[in-house]
C-alpha cells in the first residue's frame, strides 16, 4: 500500500538547462514510484553527482552560431582553413582545442613539419621555417566562399624564360646545346623508346594550368592522407591543330563518344609510357608528327574498362586516381580530370 504524501509542485515546464531538465524528469519518476522520502534522497544524490562531474565535462558552446576559423593570406583576404587544399585541420578541430583552453597554445605534427597554434596571439607558426600567419575565429557570413589564392604557387617555375602573365601561354624553343633539351631528348629516346628524328623541342609555359595542377596534387595528398602522390612524365600523340587548344585549356578529358577514337580502358584522356606508342596517334598532312610530354598525377590506379567514366566507376570508395591497361606493368594511363595533367613539352 503506497504512502500518502502532500504533492510537490510540478517540475519547471521550461527548464533553463539540460541539467535542470534531467533533474525535473528524475523528480517526476521518483514521485510516481517511490514516494516523497525517496525523492529527497534521489535529488541529493543527483545534485552531488552533477557537481562531481562538472569538472570532467568539456565546455561546449550551445549557441547555434556556426563558428569558423580563418587565416590571412598574402593577398590580404581572410580564408576559411578548410578551403585551403594544404590545410591540416578543419574549423571543427580548432574549435575543440579552443574550447578546452581559449588562451592556450597547441603544436600539431604535420607532413610538412610542426605547426604551433597560439589562440591568445591569434597566430599560426611553422616552427621549422618560422613562417607566421594570422588566424581568427568568426562566424560565416558568406555562404559558398572559396579560397582563391591559397598560395600553392605564387610564382612560375624557376626555369621558365621571360614569363609573361598577360598572355594565356607561351611556347619557348629549347636550344639543342642546353641541358634541358638534352635531358628531354634522352628521356624521349631512352624511356620513350623513340628512334625517329627530333626536329624541335619546345617548353609550354601556362601559369594557370600549372597552378591548377599543383593545387590538385596537394588536394589528392590531403584526401589520401599522404605526404606525396605518384607522378609520371607520359607521352600523348596528337594532331598539330590541337596544340593551341591544349596549351590554352589543357586536355579535354570529357570528349563525347563520337569524337573518341577508342576508349578501351575508360572514357578519359590517354597517355603512354613510351613515345614510340604515342606517336602513332599523331597524323599530320605535312608529315611532321606532334608529340606532347606531360606531367601526370597517376596516383593509385587500377585496370580500366571501356565504359569507365571515372577511375572508381565500379567501386563504392573513391580510392583510385587513374586507369591503366595492366595494373602490374602499366604502359597506358587514362586520366579523367584534366587538373591531374600539365602539358609541359612539345616535340616534333
Amino acid at each position: 500500500m503506497g504512502m500518502l504524501c502532500t504533492p510537490l509542485p510540478p517540475p519547471n515546464p521550461n527548464p533553463t538547462s539540460s541539467r535542470e531538465r534531467d533533474l525535473s524528469l528524475c523528480i517526476s519518476l521518483y514521485m510516481d514510484i517511490h514516494g516523497l522520502h525517496k525523492i529527497l534522497f534521489g535529488v541529493v544524490h543527483l545534485k552531488l553527482a552533477a557537481l562531481a562531474l562538472e569538472d570532467e565535462v568539456e565546455y561546449m558552446d550551445t549557441s547555434e552560431t556556426p563558428w569558423y576559423w580563418y587565416y590571412k593570406a598574402k593577398c590580404g583576404v581572410w580564408h576559411r582553413v578548410e578551403d585551403d587544399p594544404k590545410s591540416f585541420m578543419s574549423s571543427d578541430d580548432l574549435e575543440r582545442y579552443y574550447h578546452r583552453n581559449p588562451q592556450g597554445v597547441i603544436i600539431m605534427n604535420t607532413a610538412g613539419g610542426e605547426i604551433q597554434i597560439n589562440f591568445a596571439a591569434s597566430t599560426q607558426i611553422h616552427l621549422k621555417t618560422g613562417k607566421e600567419k594570422r588566424i581568427k575565429r568568426s562566424f560565416q557570413t558568406d555562404t559558398g566562399f572559396r579560397c582563391k589564392c591559397d598560395e600553392i604557387s605564387q610564382s612560375p617555375p624557376a626555369h621558365w624564360n621571360d614569363f609573361d602573365s598577360e598572355t594565356p601561354y607561351q611556347i619557348f624553343s629549347l636550344r639543342k646545346d642546353s641541358s634541358e633539351y638534352q635531358i628531354v631528348e634522352r628521356f624521349v629516346r631512352g624511356d620513350g623508346l623513340l628512334h625517329d628524328p627530333i626536329i624541335s623541342i619546345k617548353r609550354i609555359q601556362n601559369l594557370d594550368l600549372w597552378e591548377l595542377f599543383c593545387r590538385k596534387k596537394v588536394q589528392l595528398m590531403r584526401i589520401r592522407g599522404q605526404s606525396d602522390i605518384k607522378e609520371q612524365m607520359l607521352f600523348h600523340g596528337t594532331d598539330a591543330k590541337n596544340v593551341h587548344s591544349i596549351c590554352t585549356f589543357n586536355f579535354n578529358c570529357r570528349l563525347s563518344d563520337k569524337k573518341r577514337k577508342a576508349h578501351v580502358y575508360g572514357k578519359g584522356t590517354y597517355f603512354a609510357k613510351h613515345a614510340s606508342h604515342a606517336i602513332k596517334y599523331s597524323n599530320t598532312r605535312q608529315g611532321t608528327k606532334v608529340l606532347l610530354l606531360a606531367r601526370v598525377i597517376v596516383g593509385k590506379y587500377k585496370r580500366g574498362h571501356s565504359d569507365d567514366c571515372t577511375p572508381n566507376d565500379d567501386q563504392d570508395e573513391n580510392i583510385h586516381d587513374s586507369c591503366v591497361d595492366d595494373a602490374l606493368y602499366p604502359k597506358i594511363f587514362v586520366i579523367f580530370d584534366s587538373n591531374q595533367i600539365y602539358p609541359e613539352i612539345i616535340s616534333k
